[in-house]
């Protein structure tokens, strides 16, 4: 198995002499390289083989590379368990989120009354201020990125809702973020862009990924993720309202979404997305028409102003919207 990271140190358990302190020793890496850790060997009677567990444990693991606060380290080791306990993180000070993506065999990860079992293409998100455990039952491979908790918070909104939630790296924009970490941790060392920029890419894409279709409709129901991103639009659209062209396809687009999701996730009001952006856009013609800044302004260009695409249909919908023309309101 080879390695992604291309830039960075790498320490394996081969490099102590005396054989017995291979998995302490490997403990230490580990937690020095993520959080505070207990890890376990498995024995005959779980899940390892006896030919497995009568070798010496074997383990590498390639980090020291980052950007802008989010770090990244590969993993290439034998069966083992680890846990991250209440008492763990009582005596911690960071507070972080990981995510593992699987690039061989199989791993499982539990926190929160969730598993996710973890198979080559596939990823799953942990929070290191709450207990979890991960299991790896024969040698395998991850990719792992590591981010301060308030620096996601910034792009998700309650990211614990999707911890230990399989996400599936083979389609969609879970597959477009797959492709671009794998691709990013190759490259880290020859990248001109700025760090900053390049990690917010990089968080909108995870935000994206863990509010897209797919992870909706896994977690279900759940009215916390549906309003995260259902604010997530909103803000969108009060962003890009003078655009035109903004529309269901460019806003489903946006979140990585379908437009059918995007349609149902506002089914329950009595607004379409259609008529939001509507009554966003008149609302805001309202504002502008009695700014004295506006004085000098046409009505045809603060139509435009607010993204209707000529000054007649902006009356139209006005006079319907607020009973007068914009010339009579003004």
């Amino acid at each position: 198995m080879a390695f992604f990271i291309s830039e960075g140190y790498c320490k394996k358990v081969e490099d102590v002499g005396d054989q017995r302190r291979h998995f302490e020793y490997w403990n230490d890496i580990v937690c020095d390289e993520f959080v505070k850790l207990d890890c376990e060997q498995f024995n005959n009677s779980s899940v390892a083989s006896a030919k497995s567990s009568a070798r010496n444990f074997q383990a590498e693991l390639r980090g020291g590379a980052s950007i802008s606060g989010l770090k990244f380290a590969e993993v290439i080791a034998d069966p083992h368990f680890v846990t991250r306990s209440k008492r763990q993180i009582g005596e911690a000070t960071e507070a972080d989120f990981l995510i593992s993506f699987q690039l061989s065999r199989q791993s499982i990860i539990r926190q929160n009354g969730r598993e996710a079992i973890l198979n080559p293409g596939t990823f799953a998100m942990y929070d290191s201020t709450q207990p979890y455990t991960l299991s790896f039952k024969e040698k395998f491979h991850q990719l792992i990125i590591q981010m301060p908790k308030d620096v996601l918070n910034r792009h998700l909104m309650n990211p614990e809702q999707y911890t230990a939630i399989q996400m599936s790296g083979a389609s969609g924009i879970g597959a477009v973020l797959t492709n671009f970490i794998l691709s990013l941790a190759q490259e880290l060392g020859n990248i001109k862009q700025t760090h900053e920029e390049l990690s917010n890419s990089l968080m909108n894409m995870i935000a994206m990924a863990f509010s897209s279709s797919v992870m909706l409709e896994q977690v279900g129901k759940n009215s916390v993720v549906k309003e995260s991103i259902k604010n997530r639009v909103h803000k969108y659209i009060e962003v890009n309202l003078c655009n035109p062209e903004l529309n269901n396809q460019l806003i489903a687009d946006s979140q990585g979404i379908s437009p059918r999701y995007l349609n149902k996730l506002f089914e329950e009001q009595s607004d379409s997305v259609h008529s939001l952006v509507l009554e966003k856009r008149l609302c805001r013609s309202l504002k502008l028409l009695q700014d004295p800044a506006y004085k000098g302004y046409s009505i045809e260009k603060i139509a435009y102003n607010v993204g209707f695409s000529s000054g007649a249909h902006f009356s139209r919908c006005f006079k319907k919207r607020f009973g007068q023309s914009p010339s009579q309101f003004r």
